[in-house]
């Protein structure tokens, strides 16, 4: 609709001025779909359909959960101040406008670190587009726990060139965990507790195929692979621009997992990497006054360009 409602006022503003400029269409999400591993999975697209020159192409990695991301992908390149090139590769097991309140096995037994992980990098040599992209020409944008998965991705695939990340940080989840806990901050503990996390944490790592026992809505088999994962170790040996940004109130990630990227960072000058903190921001980097997520992406269009300035906070 949003589409369809651009192109009107695209033809409105034409017939009224008698100009003949032209105007730019809304950006426009397909489906696509794509075998992996034999299984065929969906993929969306968004792109402007009057493309210009568009900047690099992003791989938008979503945050944990069942939910169709899907529908709300566009909101967040609202803002965006270029041609939209984006690639989006859904979790297998997720149905259309799902709302996320229950998950199918499909995707509970697909639903593991690794896995993601294996997806994505299949995705970016398979994708016709994406097949044909050299090397350090993707750029790889990670949502929450689609961030703890980018750096990864950025490892192990050449074609990655630039790495961004949203509402996540450079210290293992299991710590995480424990930094609320020790900070009083509720649920991690009250009604939990570091002494709970840690007794949990001994479980999973002697039962961690489990998709039977469960821990905070996810079986141990996600866990297994999802807490002891170490992000910073792997972010300390990219080579390519990293931009990490935080909410300083992100209520699912504490602010001293993203201060640990900055803090090594800043020993390591000869890294291109930027940390940007949104004061007052949570997970989702918004406060009451300001969206910080469509800020953050708009700002992307900039920084492929080299420009560093584009993230500081007015």
């Amino acid at each position: 609709m949003k589409f369809i409602s651009s192109q009107i006022s695209c033809a409105v503003l034409v017939l009224t001025t008698l100009f003949s400029t032209s105007c730019l269409a809304a950006p426009f999400l397909q489906e696509h779909t794509i075998k992996i591993d034999g299984k065929q999975r969906r993929y969306y697209h968004l792109s402007d359909v009057a493309t210009a020159k568009p900047g690099p192409p992003i791989l938008l990695v979503s945050g944990s959960g069942c939910d169709d991301f899907s529908v709300r992908l566009p909101m967040f390149f609202e803002r965006y101040p270029t041609a939209v090139n984006v690639y989006y590769l859904e979790k297998p097991g997720v149905k259309k406008n799902a709302d996320g309140s229950k998950c199918s096995n499909e995707f509970k037994a697909a639903d593991k670190f690794d896995q993601r992980l294996s997806d994505h990098l299949k995705f970016v040599e398979q994708e016709p587009e994406l097949k044909k992209m050299p090397v350090h020409s993707i750029a790889v944008l990670g949502f929450s726990e689609g961030g703890a998965v980018a750096p990864y991705l950025a490892r192990d695939s050449k074609k990655i060139g630039w790495l961004a990340t949203a509402g996540s940080g450079g210290l293992k989840q299991s710590e995480e965990f424990l930094i609320f806990a020790d900070r009083g901050v509720e649920p991690y503990a009250k009604p939990f507790s570091r002494d709970y996390f840690l007794h949990v944490y001994a479980e999973i790592r002697k039962d961690g195929k489990s998709l039977r026992k469960e821990f905070f809505g996810h079986p141990y088999a996600y866990w297994s692979g999802r807490l002891f994962t170490d992000p910073l170790s792997v972010y300390a040996k990219l080579d390519i621009p990293m931009v990490a940004a935080m909410g300083e109130k992100d209520e699912s990630v504490p602010i001293e997992s993203g201060h640990a990227l900055r803090d090594y960072f800043l020993k390591h000058p000869e890294k291109d990497f930027q940390f940007v903190e949104y004061p007052g921001a949570s997970h989702g980097l918004r406060t009451a006054e300001r969206n910080g997520a469509q800020e953050f992406i708009a700002g992307l269009a900039g920084w492929f360009k080299g420009d560093k300035k584009v993230f500081e906070l007015k």
